[in-house]
């Protein structure tokens, strides 16, 4: 009953914040001025088109994407459409928006969760290893060239590359700028901040009562490790659902746009360009469902990872 409550109680706020994000993200594309259509307009203007001509074209567009109905109207058949998965079609590309949407993801897939497996098992690696050692100058060095890829922007890095391959300084292999890159880019955009929160919370239970005791008995470095990990998951996972993944939704944007790659965050960048709602919808009501599930899985993992913990009273 209570994994059952944490469900239900998570899928209520889901639905609540999906209507509060849908809402807004309608009403700041549909009371505001449409850019594409006024960069139409002034083409046609400075063509020297008619008064008529101009007009027909602005009610042409309109019609083409239901914008010309009440708007109340607009925003019911939009807000059930978005509930039932019938999300239209692409204004842009005039595809179906929920297959777009869903093979955007998946490519975007292909590269964000390898680096998000490198950076979580690398960063808990080496925060771990830095509280166990901290006096030892792999440590040292490990630490800092950590926090220095982290500190680079990779969207500078990444817009190095793509100069030097334009200019044909360098070459541009497809799996070396679709995929390698990518990985790495995204994996140091987050490492830094997970190799803070395990070195963090590492310290933070190497001093603890078991972990004397265990090493009193004669536990190698390696048992004494597993056992620290072991209690100090949970903030470490909670980082993983929070901070790793906003910052992945960041880095979503930046490498896709930098290196051309077709998936979610050029998809959403270029519905935001061109005003597709449809996708824009879409894409966010995706965001939220996949934050709405993983925070269910992160409240039900606390009691797998420590039996000790009600999941039921959080």
């Amino acid at each position: 009953m209570r994994v059952l409550r944490v469900v239900a109680w998570r899928a209520l706020l889901g639905l609540f914040s999906a209507w509060t994000v849908l809402t807004a993200v309608f009403a700041l594309f549909t009371l505001t001025e449409d850019w594409v259509l006024e960069q139409q307009l002034a083409g046609l203007k400075w063509q020297g088109a008619e008064e008529r001509q101009i007009e027909r074209v602005s009610e042409q567009y309109l019609a083409a994407r239901g914008f010309d109905r009440p708007l109340w109207a607009q925003y019911v058949d939009w807000l059930g459409n978005m509930l039932t998965l019938e999300w239209g079609t692409s204004f842009r590309v005039g595809e179906p928006v929920f297959p777009l949407v869903v093979g955007a993801v998946a490519r975007t897939a292909t590269y964000v969760l390898p680096a998000l497996v490198v950076a979580v098992t690398v960063g808990v690696s080496l925060g771990l290893y830095v509280a166990l050692e901290p006096e030892s100058r792999l440590a040292e060095y490990s630490l800092g060239t950590a926090y220095t890829l982290f500190a680079i922007p990779n969207f500078w890095v990444g817009g190095l590359l793509v100069s030097l391959a334009g200019g044909g300084v360098i070459t541009r292999p497809p799996l070396l700028f679709g995929y390698v890159l990518p990985v790495l880019l995204t994996a140091t955009t987050v490492l830094g901040g997970v190799v803070s929160y395990a070195r963090a919370y590492s310290v933070e239970y190497a001093s603890a009562e078991f972990v004397r005791l265990v090493t009193a008995k004669g536990a190698s470095k390696r048992r004494v490790g597993a056992h620290i990990l072991r209690n100090a998951a949970i903030p470490i996972f909670s980082m993983v659902f929070t901070e790793v993944l906003a910052l992945l939704v960041l880095a979503v944007f930046v490498v896709e746009v930098l290196f051309g790659i077709e998936g979610f965050g050029l998809l959403l960048f270029r519905s935001v360009q061109e005003r597709d709602l449809p996708v824009l919808l879409g894409g966010t009501l995706l965001i939220i469902t996949a934050g709405v599930l993983g925070n269910v899985a992160q409240d039900l993992s606390y009691g797998v990872i420590d039996p000790r913990v009600d999941t039921g009273s959080r």
